[in-house]
């Protein structure tokens, strides 16, 4: 028998050690209620698992069950079908599960058709593509002023008339720019000189000023020609002299009266008549294509008016070398003296379609015309209709100009024939 010595009172760390006792005995391990939980809970795992793999989806009550086995042949299990027996109208029906419908399938030859076809654009306008729809996919050069001088290459068929247009400037600012003697003849490939806005252009030459040269073209402030962005003038001063052969462009300055006319080419040429050579005069007409070339002198017999039933709306002037007689589209236009035909067509000096006529040292020119009834060369007499009113060419209404010249000079036909 083990006795446990004495405890002091004030010992909080008691050495006893404490005995150890005889547990009860075991009584048939775990017991009849342990083996029963113990299966219960393994069949319940072992039918949900089951359940979790083999049990399809729910569908309406009456209809086939389809169990697929990926490990086996694909079948299909009937259920049986419920009877036609009356039934509680309280019992519950379970519900019968059945497989979901096949999915539609695509015929082949459709797929393919489907694939040739082009792919069309879905949904909204891309942000990253522009529209070109009414614009214009072209530049466009803006009218920008020029600053300079072009040297301008002449082509065949251009006028004066035409270049001014072209270049948005007058007549006379062409003619300013450059050798008044190019005005009459422009021949192909010959340079003409275009300002860059309506002035004159000042070769320098001898002890002439620029006050001088200003004033001379009509311009009060010298300075506008010293500062102006046309010329090389800058540290010059009014009453210095530019060196000679210096191009000086006077901005708004104006030149000598200009006349616009063609000029009347007076020669001789050979002539050949029964054997024998003669001399001859010969006078032309170049102003387009209705020149006949240089044509012998024809006839002069005297003087009539070229129209009757006429209103003058203008008279002669240095700028305006003839006399216009307003009348009505197709008023008969007849030769104001006999003479030979010079020149019968088209003008391109602005005359439209025109008449010359040669009679002794005078020529006759006929004007804006609606139609020409003669031809080069033809000699037509006094009061005969070479024409008929029209308003061709520069003009603004139905007229006739007419023009006298002697000797190629133009002056005024009233001084010879009474209007």
């Amino acid at each position: 028998m083990f006795e446990e010595p004495p405890v002091r009172p004030d010992d909080t760390r008691p050495t006893a050690t404490v005995p150890m006792l005889d547990a009860p005995p075991r009584r048939g391990g775990i017991g009849l209620f342990g083996l029963i939980s113990l299966g219960g809970t393994l069949l319940f795992a072992a039918g949900t698992l089951i359940v979790l793999l083999v049990t399809p989806q729910a569908g309406p009550p009456g209809e086939q069950v389809a169990v697929v086995r990926t490990d086996l042949p694909t079948a299909t299990a009937t259920l049986p079908q419920p009877t036609s027996a009356p039934q509680d109208a309280t019992a519950t029906t379970a519900p019968i599960v059945t497989a979901p419908e096949a999915l539609p399938t695509v015929d082949g030859g459709v797929i393919a058709q489907l694939l040739e076809q082009p792919v069309q654009a879905v949904g909204g306008p891309n942000p990253f593509v522009i529209s070109r729809d009414g614009l214009d996919p072209f530049t466009i050069i803006p009218d920008r002023p020029r600053n300079t001088v072009i040297e301008y290459v002449i082509q065949r068929g251009d006028t004066v008339s035409d270049i001014a247009q072209r270049f948005n400037l007058e007549q006379n600012s062409i003619a300013w720019s450059n050798d008044r003697r190019q005005l009459w003849t422009l021949i192909p490939g010959d340079i003409l000189y275009i300002p860059p806005v309506d002035g004159v252009a000042h070769i320098a030459v001898g002890d002439a000023t620029l006050r001088d040269i200003a004033e001379y073209y009509k311009v009060d402030d010298p300075y506008l020609v010293i500062d102006s962005e046309y010329n090389q003038l800058k540290g010059y001063t009014p009453d210095m002299v530019p060196p000679v052969g210096m191009r000086v462009f006077i901005p708004g300055g104006t030149g000598e009266n200009i006349n616009w006319s063609p000029p009347i080419v007076q020669g001789t040429s050979g002539g050949s008549g029964s054997g024998t050579t003669a001399a001859a005069n010969t006078v032309s007409f170049n102003a387009g294509p209705g020149s006949c070339g240089a044509q012998e002198v024809g006839p002069s017999v005297g003087w009539q008016r070229p129209l009757n039933g006429y209103t003058i709306t203008r008279g002669y002037a240095e700028w305006h070398p003839g006399i216009d007689l307003a009348a009505a589209v197709g008023a008969p236009v007849m030769a104001a003296n006999s003479g030979r035909v010079i020149f019968a067509g088209w003008s391109d000096w602005g005359y439209g379609y025109a008449v010359v006529l040669s009679s002794g040292p005078f020529q006759t020119l006929y004007g804006h015309m609606s139609a020409v009834n003669v031809r080069c060369g033809q000699v037509v007499s006094i009061g005969q209709t070479i024409g008929a009113v029209g308003s061709t060419g520069n003009s603004s209404g139905p007229h006739l100009h007419f023009e006298l010249m002697y000797n190629g000079m133009r002056g005024n036909p009233a001084a010879t024939i009474p209007f």
